[in-house]
């Protein structure tokens, strides 16, 4: 039992702000052709850039890439303003 707890204590953090991974993300979107703001929004997110990559592999904008990778829960900045307007889609009840 006392292995377990080693490993949860010993859990580390990588995504800190400015830290290696955030940097490494924003190295990574830059080289495949993302504005510095853009690279950056992308590296402080939850998406995962290896999926972006495939995206744009496949022909796909980086914009629109960007779109699609990110999690439908939250908000993104793409939407514009289509997250303002009310919900008129049908229900199931």
């Amino acid at each position: 039992m006392s292995e377990t707890n080693a490993i949860t204590n010993d859990t580390v953090i990588i995504r800190t702000p400015g830290g290696p991974e955030i940097s490494w993300r924003t190295r990574r979107m830059v080289s495949l052709g993302a504005d510095a703001e853009l690279a950056a929004k992308i590296a402080d997110s939850d998406v995962d850039v290896h999926d972006i990559e495939r995206l744009l592999k496949a022909g796909c904008p980086l914009e629109l890439a960007w779109t699609i990778t990110q999690p439908t829960d939250k908000p993104h900045a793409a939407a514009g303003d289509a997250g303002n307007s009310p919900d008129t889609s049908p229900r199931l009840t």
